[in-house]
């Protein structure tokens, strides 16, 4: 009996409970933390750096020689003409490594099916570029030039451009993205004609509605009067309240005054 008195108290007193779970949760987290400790792995220290990764090599830069900037113009010329522009894909199949048209049939790619960006390349300028971006032993990296055919609506473009050298002295082009436009676009007489003449009709437009605009007299905007009917409302209230209550308690008076009289007749 005492037994059971002692353990109601414990039980109903705050700072026995505090103390038992407390006592309850250290006894969870020692065995738990000291599991942890004793079967986690530090690692390698021989591997701080993460798991093995081959050495990279830097490509040795060389130099582009006269050489080779002609067979590469002459590549980039056959590439940018059979290719891009589309004039004839068997003679871009042939400038083009492996490695940019993997996947992709020599049936399919004169056919056109090819993974070239297409722009309709003029054949001024075919096969020089802005500036060489690098230069290693077997590949060069080149930012090209090209320039639109007339009439074509597109603007002069940069292309970046990587050729590799294959093992019979070949070079071919092994990377082709265009990066960027500049100028405007290549018009005929006709549509420069057309694209002047839309041009004075928005011009003339935009005087007309300014015009139209200063002849017409400034009117300050109205403010809306709605902003008056929460006040309007609050003082109907005011006033509407009083008379309703003090006309309910005239019509009862009179209804009790009329009761009475008729009571007293009685």
């Amino acid at each position: 009996m005492g037994e059971g008195r002692l353990t109601t108290q414990i039980w109903q007193s705050r700072r026995w409970r505090r103390r038992l779970v407390l006592s309850t949760i250290v006894a969870l987290l020692v065995p738990l933390v000291f599991l942890a400790v004793h079967y986690s792995n530090p690692g390698d220290p021989g591997n701080a750096n993460g798991p093995e990764v081959p050495d990279y090599v830097q490509p040795k830069a060389s130099p582009f020689t006269p050489a080779e900037q002609h067979q590469v113009s002459q590549t980039l010329k056959q590439f940018i003409s059979g290719a891009v522009a589309g004039e004839n894909p068997a003679q871009g199949w042939n400038a083009t490594a492996p490695s940019l048209r993997q996947g992709t049939t020599r049936k399919e790619w004169i056919h056109g099916e090819m993974p070239v960006v297409p722009y309709p390349a003029a054949n001024r300028g075919l096969g020089t570029w802005s500036f060489v971006q690098y230069s290693y032993t077997d590949t060069v990296g080149l930012e090209v030039f090209v320039f639109p055919k007339p009439s074509s609506g597109y603007s002069a473009m940069t292309a970046d451009a990587e050729l590799v050298k294959q093992r019979d002295g070949r070079w071919l082009v092994d990377y082709w993205m265009p990066k960027r436009f500049h100028g405007p676009p290549a018009l005929s007489a006709s549509q420069l004609k057309k694209a002047h003449k839309d041009k004075s009709a928005r011009s003339k437009s935009k005087r007309r509605e300014a015009a139209e605009a200063e002849e017409q007299p400034y009117e300050p905007p109205r403010q809306s009067r709605a902003w008056l009917a929460l006040p309007i409302a609050l003082l109907s209230l005011v006033i509407i309240v009083p008379l309703a209550v003090v006309l309910v308690y005239w019509i009862q008076n009179r209804r009790a005054t009329r009761a009475y009289a008729e009571s007293s007749r009685t």
